[in-house]
């Protein structure tokens, strides 16, 4: 197997989070054209994004947002870089309401990716790291045909990190095989509850993410994550 290697990069889940920090001893993982690239890389749902729980005396809420996009920060050897901007739009609800998600606080850090490419999966995995108490997913839910609205604040409370898997352009098992860049997947990943005096008594306990990504350059360049 290819000796693991480290990179830098956006997804999301939930709305928000991640970037990478490496050793020195790690070689250059992110390049674009055949050369390191430094700067930007944004992400944007290929899917709706959806996020999901079950809230006290309210039952299942599934949220599903038509657009999402993510811009992080990344250096070329994966050693730092940030979350600098969030935006997911087009929010509504199972019970017919709208609902607004903000990342606050940004820009977030903490996080690694690693290269450990699967024979018919994944090229490697961006894992968020847990506990980070810099994580805060505002999510205001309009339950219309309940007629309440349910203010909930999500981080990463426990000790189990959020893991994204990601792919190249190349790849066959790639999510999305009709898109053809590097993608990134959500499925399932939790998202806690965390202490804020906004939060209603209907806020699930956790909310779980999926969805789709495609990870570019904000010039529409693709990456490459490599050892």
């Amino acid at each position: 197997m290819p000796k693991p290697s480290r990179f830098l990069i956006p997804a999301l889940g939930a709305g928000a989070l991640l970037v990478c920090t490496a050793t020195a001893a790690l070689a250059t993982t992110i390049s674009s054209g055949g050369a390191p690239y430094n700067g930007d890389v944004v992400a944007t749902n290929i899917n709706p994004t959806k996020l999901s729980g079950n809230g006290p005396g309210v039952g299942l809420i599934t949220t599903t947002c038509t657009s999402t996009t993510l811009t992080a920060t990344v250096v070329s050897n994966g050693s730092s870089g940030s979350l600098k901007g969030v935006t997911l739009s087009g929010c509504t609800n199972n019970y017919g309401g709208s609902d607004t998600i903000t990342a606050i606080g940004l820009p977030y850090t903490g996080g690694s990716a690693t290269y450990a490419p699967v024979s018919g999966g994944r090229d490697g995995y961006l894992t968020i790291n847990a506990p980070n108490p810099a994580v805060d997913i505002k999510a205001v839910l309009h339950l219309t045909s309940l007629g309440r609205t349910e203010t909930c604040h999500y981080g990463l409370t426990t000790t189990t990190p959020l893991t994204i898997s990601l792919f190249n352009k190349t790849n066959p098992a790639r999510p999305d095989t009709t898109n053809n860049h590097g993608q990134g997947e959500l499925k399932g990943q939790s998202l806690q509850k965390i202490s804020n005096p906004e939060n209603t008594s209907g806020c699930p306990a956790s909310a779980s993410a999926n969805g789709k990504f495609q990870l570019l350059t904000p010039g529409g360049a693709d990456l490459v994550l490599g050892p």
